[in-house]
């Protein structure tokens, strides 16, 4: 009976070990890297020719690049 009793104790543990955690209830922050506030900043102009640059042959090209390309200022 003992026996019993404790295997159900240590398979409550377990569950409560794992899933009792709180979970991802946590906010997490987000934070824009300098690329996305650069890109922000850009013309009308200045996002076409990234767009442009994104479908042809550089489109392997970091953003970064792409921006330095289209004259978009640091």
């Amino acid at each position: 009976m003992f026996k019993i009793i404790g295997w159900i104790l240590l398979i409550f543990a377990v569950v409560v070990f794992f899933f009792g955690r709180g979970g991802d209830n946590e906010v997490k922050t987000y934070e824009k890297s300098a690329n996305e506030i650069r890109y922000e900043k850009t013309t009308s102009d200045q996002k076409a020719c990234i767009k442009t640059l994104g479908q042809g042959v550089y489109k392997n090209k970091s953003l970064s690049w792409k921006m330095d390309s289209c004259n978009v200022p640091k």
